[in-house]
């Protein structure tokens, strides 16, 4: 089962939903955002955001997996929502982002606000 049939179902549980809900759906003003990429829970529904200690604890970072889509998209977002100075970098092989500090708390939360 690929992230496509996960994303169908998703949207038929929300379709249906919103035509038996549609007027509450609709004067809450609630809408469906589509993102470029997709950060998927694990298997005890958290979020995969971990902190890596390396160097003797001197050095602090961040790590996002389970990334589905367009890495570079999410790395721009956490820029803008982390700051112009954060440093990200994109592992395209194991779809991961490493975040240079402990940010992990803030991570998460911006990633609960966009509804992940």
């Amino acid at each position: 089962m690929g992230p496509g049939t996960i994303l169908r179902a998703l949207e038929s549980t929300l379709a249906a939903s919103s035509t038996t809900a549609g007027s509450a759906a609709s004067a809450s003003g609630a809408q469906l955002v589509k993102y470029p990429y997709f950060v998927r829970r694990t298997r005890f529904q958290s979020l995969p955001v971990y902190r890596d200690i390396k160097n003797g604890n001197t050095r602090k970072l961040t790590l996002v997996r389970r990334i589905e889509g367009d890495l570079e998209a999410l790395r721009s977002d956490l820029i803008q929502a982390l700051g112009a100075n954060t440093q990200i970098a994109v592992k395209k092989t194991s779809q991961q982002l490493v975040i240079k500090g402990d940010c992990k708390r803030s991570v998460q939360e911006w990633l609960t606000k966009k509804g992940f």
